[in-house]
């Protein structure tokens, strides 16, 4: 029977899933697709065994079972057609062969699997995860990697694309697309995100899906799994005829036409293999497929693994990089530093502990937060949470009626809520810098911040002939529109100190709030 269809339908499959998370991580509504896109998401295989682990076991994080049940019952074809990241590097080797010369478009057979390096790499994640540390899986998860390069390049790219639209459709006098704000990130984030593009096209470019099967957790993970698949890629002995054009395409560099031997743990399933034989020289067997010769692989080098095990233990003895020092001074409004003592992280993501415990820095919420207020941080989290996301209320401000970040949170960082639920959230409270404020030092009316409050946490109360503002610490949640709000320059006269873990702000009656204008885009 003919197998080369399947090529094909892991093209369509892979694309799909693609386009569709890449359209989650732009922010374009996917309307009646959710669904479908929320299905893909969970099936992610380490945000959803995070998930699992931080909702108690929920059901929806049951994802990481059925893609390991596939792999042990057919082998990877979660790289191939399930993983965006796989499927991205796939269109990076197609896009290079463009460029190479005929004789350098063609694959070969590693007959180094490089054992040391991949099964070391998970281990030494693994060590650093039970050590309270995702360092390693913050800078290695595919899927996250693909948020990473999704949020900080693709979506400014569209952003950029919508605004040129909009401004050409405005010259026509024709309103139909909204112009979007930018998208800003610091120089490190987007350096670390633009190291981990460069590496994967020079590594696919030049090596197909080397990075798979080297340093990429989740593939190690899978190619445990896959040595003991029931379905192998085998060779039909009678029908094969050495003409090595199986190898030649194999992109995992896994397939040894010479001794006719596939190495199942390497082997991504791309079927390019099937695609590529005219003889029908290749099949799935059930039968389990000839293994290569243990004599002819490297052994494992003891000094490597004794390297990389030191290389864990030295990344788990390195200080976590927290800045709090506050220094004082005085003259004008806004230039008494403030800050909060850690980062403010959003709601539903019940304490400090465990969204940095369980946060891969996949940028999701970041990319679908409306008001842009969630941005990544390179060491606000400390070393263990590297790039992990908080919010940033100099940049904007998070809306009383928004659940987005809690909607799309695949690894359970940010837990489900309910609006309802939400607007009751103290993720912070606000702080009030009396020796910092416009109407204490320049005597002058002011009241941004209390007119921005979305329930009234922040009043105006009468001082020396003015009114300045007070804050309720009940009603607070957090929100950072008044700290948003507020006009000093560099330093706000109130911000919100970070709740190390969330609590519950006393509930607004109805006429108590939000106030009129409480939500408005801009503060001015």
């Amino acid at each position: 029977m003919k197998l080369g269809y399947l090529k094909n339908v892991r093209i369509v499959v892979s694309l799909a899933v693609l386009l569709l998370l890449l359209l989650v991580f732009i922010d374009i509504g996917a309307g009646f697709l959710q669904g479908v896109t929320d299905f893909f998401i969970r099936l992610q295989l380490i945000p959803s065994i995070f998930r699992f682990l931080a909702l108690f076991f929920t059901i929806s994080g049951l994802g990481f079972v059925l893609v390991l049940a596939i792999t042990w019952l057919v082998g990877r074809v979660y790289c191939s057609s399930i993983c965006p990241l796989g499927t991205f590097q796939d269109i990076i080797i197609a896009i290079a062969r463009v460029f190479k010369k005929k004789k350098n478009r063609k694959f070969a057979y590693s007959a180094n699997p490089k054992n040391p390096i991949r099964y070391g790499i998970l281990g030494a994640t693994i060590i650093l995860w039970l050590s309270g540390s995702l360092f390693l899986i913050n800078l290695l998860d595919p899927f996250s990697n693909f948020g990473k390069i999704s949020v900080t390049f693709f979506k400014p790219a569209y952003i950029w694309l919508n605004n040129q639209l909009s401004f050409l459709l405005e010259r026509f006098y024709i309103y139909a697309v909204d112009p979007l704000a930018p998208v800003s990130m610091t120089f490190e984030v987007i350096l670390i995100s633009g190291v981990i593009l460069i590496t994967l096209v020079i590594m696919s470019a030049l090596r197909g899906r080397l990075f798979c099967n080297t340093l990429c957790p989740a593939g190690a993970m899978l190619s445990l799994v896959a040595r003991k698949q029931v379905f192998q890629i085998t060779f039909n002995e009678e029908a094969c005829n050495f003409c090595g054009r199986c190898e030649r395409v194999c992109k995992a560099e896994c397939l040894n036409s010479k001794t006719k031997t596939i190495d199942h743990s390497r082997c991504v399933g791309c079927f390019n293999c099937f695609n590529a034989c005219s003889n029908e020289g290749l099949s799935y067997s059930r039968k389990a497929a000839l293994v290569a010769n243990p004599a002819t692989e490297p052994k494992v080098n003891a000094g490597k693994r004794q390297f990389l095990l030191a290389l864990a233990t030295g990344l788990l003895s390195i200080p976590l990089f927290n800045n709090t020092s506050k220094a004082k001074g005085f003259g004008r409004p806004g230039l008494v530093p403030t800050g909060t003592t850690m980062p403010v992280i959003p709601p539903g993501a019940l304490s400090h502990d465990h969204f940095t415990s369980h946060c891969t820095s996949c940028y999701l919420c970041v990319g679908v937060c409306p008001k842009n207020v969630i941005v990544p941080t390179m060491f606000g989290h400390g070393l263990q949470g590297i790039m992990q996301p908080k919010l940033d209320f100099h940049k904007s401000f998070c809306n009383f009626d928004c659940v987005r970040c809690c909607e799309v949170c695949p690894t359970g960082a940010i837990t489900p809520q309910t609006l309802e639920q939400k607007q009751t959230i103290q993720i912070g409270i606000a702080v009030f810098m009396v020796e910092s404020c416009i109407v204490t030092i320049d005597r002058t009316d002011c009241g941004a911040c209390s007119e921005h409050c979305p329930t009234k946490a922040v009043d105006m109360v009468l001082w020396d002939n003015l009114r300045i503002p007070e804050v309720t610490p009940d009603l607070c949640i957090g929100c950072g529109a008044c700290e948003f709000a507020c006009p000093t320059y560099p330093y706000k006269a109130i911000y919100v100190e970070s709740n190390p873990v969330h609590k519950q702000a006393r509930p607004i009656e109805e006429s108590e709030g939000p106030q009129e204008g409480a939500l408005d885009e801009f503060p001015f």
